[in-house]
């Protein structure tokens, strides 16, 4: 084969490739994106309702446990 041939479908192979990759990777984006954002919408704890099963909406505390022998050690 002649070295024009050989360039030619180098360079068709490789801007199909490109193509192909660019349409592949933007189907898939679009499909994780949608993933992610059922997930994000649909999970919620179940500690953030009350017993009636309703959204509590209201200013929630928060407990911190420290271990005392951390403490101990900066003395």
């Amino acid at each position: 084969m002649q070295t024009s041939v050989i360039l030619f479908f180098s360079g068709v192979f490789v801007l199909l490739s490109m193509v192909v990759g660019i349409i592949a990777g933007w189907h898939i984006n679009d499909v994780v994106y949608s993933l992610v954002q059922k997930k994000e919408e649909g999970f919620t704890h179940p500690e953030m309702y009350d017993e009636d099963g309703i959204w509590i909406n209201e200013e929630l505390l928060s407990v911190k446990f420290v271990n005392e022998e951390e403490e101990d050690d900066y003395y």
